[in-house]
């Protein structure tokens, strides 16, 4: 059983309750049909989706809008993101993958091929050292690109939450389940919403600044870091594509101080990780994100106001 580090116990590094997390208004419009259709590849693509590395999915890079303004303050503001290609895990890292290269399992539900939890950002980053460069966290724009697949719904199958593609409270039994039993996304991608929360790459911000971005990689420091996806004892609002929390860094688990004697109430949220792994930079024609790059004009590369500065 992993175990929460100090956090110096301040109010401020606390991260939000669950039903913090979930609040969502209702989404525009009519609830499009569920399903889900797989991304093309052109026959270049394909070649690098066969030269993606043991367990990794190619993802076709791309533009899209990110965020949310229709729902919590943290996804505001939707602002346009380009990414390059890259190669992510099909799967959430299982604790047998984990004890073979750290040689121990911190994992609250003991199952071998369950995903590992309990493990905070800096125990990931020993893991990727000691993968030898085959591993990092995607930054939280590929994750929400990936857990997309190009959707444009509350889910990446539709607007109503459907058990098919994810385990969560409804339909979990209150446990983790082996990586890759429901049905995956657009790209190929299993468990990117419930089964655990993932850790990415990128320090939190309250919200987006809501310029359109070039592969970026979040703040350059803070305080939390990013968690996204939801997990099998979060609600189908936990889910949505772009509901984002954060978590300090050297925690494993959401920690609540009670309302009487001050003890701490830890409320294990079961948070685990993916990896991802760059492809060798490309040419400007075969980069959407150099392309968006070259094609900004001078004002827009000064960036436009701030949303929130009205």
């Amino acid at each position: 059983m992993g175990c929460s580090q100090s956090n110096d116990g301040k109010e401020g590094d606390q991260a939000p309750s669950i039903s913090e997390i979930e609040g969502v208004k209702d989404d525009k419009g009519p609830a499009t049909p569920q399903g889900v259709i797989p991304v093309e590849l052109s026959e270049e693509d394909k070649i690098k989706a066969k030269q993606a590395p043991e367990g990794m999915v190619f993802i076709k890079g791309g533009c899209f809008i990110m965020g949310n303004d229709d729902a919590q303050a943290d996804e505001k503001y939707e602002h346009e993101v380009c990414l390059d290609d890259f190669y992510l895990d099909q799967y959430e890292v299982t604790q047998t993958r984990w004890e073979k290269v750290m040689g121990f399992n911190p994992s609250k539900i003991v199952k071998a091929d369950h995903p590992v939890e309990q493990v905070n950002y800096y125990d990931i980053q020993k893991f990727m050292e000691k993968s030898g460069g085959a591993c990092r966290l995607p930054t939280e724009a590929e994750w929400e690109y990936a857990a997309r697949g190009h959707a444009q719904t509350r889910y990446f199958w539709g607007n109503v939450m459907d058990g098919a593609y994810a385990w969560f409270e409804d339909n979990s039994e209150n446990s983790t389940h082996p990586v890759g039993q429901k049905k995956p996304n657009q790209f190929g991608l299993y468990d990117m919403m419930g089964n655990v929360w993932e850790w990415t790459e990128d320090w939190f911000i309250p919200y987006y600044v809501g310029n359109k971005e070039t592969n970026p990689t979040g703040p350059k420091e803070g305080e939390n870091k990013v968690i996204r996806g939801g997990s099998f004892d979060s609600s189908a609002g936990a889910l949505r594509i772009t509901n984002r929390t954060w978590l300090n860094p050297k925690n494993r688990v959401f920690s609540k101080v009670a309302t009487y004697g001050g003890s701490v109430d830890e409320k294990y949220n079961f948070i685990g990780f993916r990896c991802a792994k760059s492809i060798a930079s490309t040419s400007v024609e075969t980069s959407p994100a150099k392309s968006a790059e070259k094609e900004k004009t001078p004002a827009t590369q000064a960036g436009k106001e701030n949303p929130a500065d009205g």
